[in-house]
């Protein structure tokens, strides 16, 4: 029998904190601490939200979002943006599921052929499974 388990919802315009900070706009990985305010210590699993806003002469973009578990392996999800060759503002934003990272951090690397510009994007969470990892 399918069930949805329960959860606990998370909203960043009432919990500053749940809005980790900007997606990163150069090639590489940034690390974002979940904070122990907005998630408990404890809990099984985090609702990760990102979104991106493309405009001006940008190629393809894409982020993963990740977390490191216990035996070393990562869980992540892609946000893709593809911009638009006239210029227009192109945007995009992916709600998804994570374990609770073993060191505590969610980590978003940008997938791109350089920096961005005239470009905005946030990490926030939305939610959390407050029990251990289902299986």
């Amino acid at each position: 029998m399918f069930r949805v388990a329960p959860w606990i919802p998370v909203e960043p315009n009432k919990i500053g904190a749940a809005i980790l900070g900007k997606l990163p706009l150069t090639p590489g990985a940034k690390a974002f601490k979940v904070p122990s305010t907005v998630v408990p210590l404890g809990a099984g699993g985090i609702l990760m939200f990102a979104w991106a806003r493309l405009s001006g002469p940008n190629p393809l973009a894409y982020w993963h979002v990740g977390t490191r578990l216990a035996d070393g392996t990562e869980d992540w999800f892609s946000l893709l943006v593809a911009g638009d060759g006239s210029g227009a503002a192109v945007c995009n934003s992916q709600a998804f599921w994570l374990p609770m990272p073993a060191d505590g951090k969610v980590v978003v690397s940008l997938h791109a052929t350089g920096p961005l510009s005239n470009c905005d994007g946030e990490v926030e969470i939305h939610g959390y499974y407050p029990g251990p990892e289902l299986s």
